[in-house]
Formats: C-alpha cells, structure tokens, sequence
C-alpha cells in the first residue's frame, strides 16, 4: 500500500520511536487505587501490583532497537 505522497508507510523501529506515548488510566486490580501509566502498562505505588507487559496498547521494542543498548 502507498501512501499519497508516493512514499511507503512508516513500518519498524523507526516508526514506534517517533510515536507519543499515550498516558491512560485504570483502577488497580490489587487495591481499587487509580493508576496511570503509558500505553495501558501500569505499576500502583501504593500496593506494588503491576500489569502483565503484554496488556500494553502498542509493541514493546526489541532489544535490537535500543540505541542505548550495551555492546554484547
């Protein structure tokens, strides 16, 4: 699929870097606090329940796209 300027769509590492995070919001599931996190990940500060990773609104990179990666 092309995109009107004639130039493919963004896919890959590239494309999750530039996103914006979205902040949303939930009631914990240990404690009924109100929680806020990044693309629906969330940690409660008052009990320490945090949500499975794979709950998450978007892909999580892979470690080969961290720029900040150390060396193996």
């Amino acid at each position: 699929m092309t995109s009107t300027s004639g130039r493919e769509p963004e896919h890959g590492p590239a494309a999750r870097a530039t996103a914006t995070p979205e902040i949303t919001t939930t009631m914990c599931a240990a404690c009924g606090s109100q929680v806020s996190g990044l693309n629906g990940r969330y940690a409660c500060g008052v009990c320490g329940w945090v949500n499975n990773w794979a709950e998450g609104h978007t892909v999580l990179p892979r470690a080969e796209d961290d720029a900040d990666a150390p060396s193996p």
